[in-house]
């Protein structure tokens, strides 16, 4: 096992780097791995081209979208706490 697959779950993340939603991010964390499977294949093809997403926050739907295909994930981030579990 290797890559996405090989990853803490996510839950085990956010604790570790002592990450939390902030209401005046607007943020929600998607913790249900089958549910952001099942976003990221409603948005497929995902191998052709690069998937931008706005505010992965820990990761969750980014992890999806790899898992999912696509071969490359540009994630866009305000929040410097999120660096720690995104890296």
């Amino acid at each position: 096992m290797d890559g996405v697959e090989a990853l803490p779950p996510l839950r085990e993340t956010i604790a570790t780097h002592g990450f939390d939603a902030r209401k005046r991010f607007g943020q929600h964390f998607l913790l249900d791995l089958n549910l952001t499977r099942r976003i990221a294949r409603a948005a497929a093809p995902l191998g052709d081209g690069t998937v931008i997403e706005v505010g992965p926050g820990p990761g969750g739907l980014t992890r999806a979208l790899l898992l999912e295909g696509a071969n490359r994930v540009v994630a866009i981030e305000v929040d410097a706490r999120a660096f720690g579990p995104l890296l």
